[in-house]
């Protein structure tokens, strides 16, 4: 439906370009009403597209405006998005991540060291000077449910490490669960390969996850510093028997001059 200003304007177009034209038409019969009715549709033309441009101005418009196009296609928000890592971790469980109704769409670790602020982890690798390790998940439900969710971490060796389990109330949507401990990190443990974390909810695991450690830059210079810095026993032994002295180059020079002299007797 055409607003009414738009109307009233088209109106006023219509009627001067027949002004105009009827002026054209009597312009040879008889001249000063053909040129009045002339000018009057040329009025009534401007007209409108000057009030337009004046109304554009008035409310910030500039004239060489586009409007800029619609996209066709709907992008992903920032909370129905999932995490390809998740995905992965779900399928490695075993399960379908179109068939479930409890999906992971996040899940991953997060570092603690001294004072700072914690560090989430998702893929890339955790720093092993680190001081505590403590897991979470993102859990999205089609409804409020209440159920038992369970964590794991296991290393390299296949040992597990941590288990925490316990309830939790989750609304519909997104639920970020994380369990109320943290696994401390020593260098007793295998940190040398890869973790994984395991989450599951009744029983059932419904994500595999897998990260992998690296060796930060004060434990690699502290392993440098050791391995360059001491003597083994060996070399102590080496350096007891065979002492060196500080010698003159006569003193040096004195067992070849003994070798020689004998030499140069018999030449002689």
């Amino acid at each position: 439906m055409m607003p009414r200003s738009q109307s009233n304007r088209f109106w006023e177009i219509g009627i001067g370009l027949f002004l105009l034209v009827a002026g054209l038409s009597a312009l040879g019969m008889e001249a000063p009403p053909a040129v009045l009715l002339i000018l009057l549709g040329i009025f009534m033309v401007i007209r409108p597209a000057r009030q337009m441009r004046e109304q554009q101005r008035h409310f910030g418009i500039e004239e060489d405006y586009v409007p800029a196009e619609q996209p066709t296609l709907h992008r992903q928000s920032g909370a129905d998005h999932v995490y390809a890592h998740a995905l992965q971790a779900v399928k490695r469980a075993g399960l379908d991540p179109d068939g479930i109704q409890v999906l992971p769409v996040d899940v991953g670790v997060m570092a603690f060291k001294s004072d700072q602020e914690p560090v989430v982890h998702r893929t890339r690798p955790v720093g092993n000077d680190i001081d505590y390790l403590q897991p979470f998940v993102q859990l999205r439900l089609p409804q409020k449910a209440v159920g038992r969710v369970k964590f794991e971490l296991l290393d390299s060796d296949g040992q597990v490490l941590f288990v925490h389990e316990d309830n939790y109330q989750l609304e519909r949507g997104r639920n970020l669960v994380m369990p109320a401990a943290r696994l401390p990190i020593h260098d007793a443990q295998a940190i040398h390969m890869g973790w994984r974390l395991r989450v599951s909810a009744d029983g059932v695991r419904l994500a595999d996850h897998s990260f992998r450690w690296t060796e930060s830059e004060s434990r690699r210079l502290r392993r440098h510093i050791q391995e360059d810095g001491e003597i083994s026993t060996e070399l102590r032994a080496a350096l007891a028997e065979n002492r060196l002295q500080n010698m003159s180059l006569d003193e040096l020079l004195e067992p070849q001059a003994k070798e020689d002299s004998p030499q140069r007797r018999q030449k002689a």
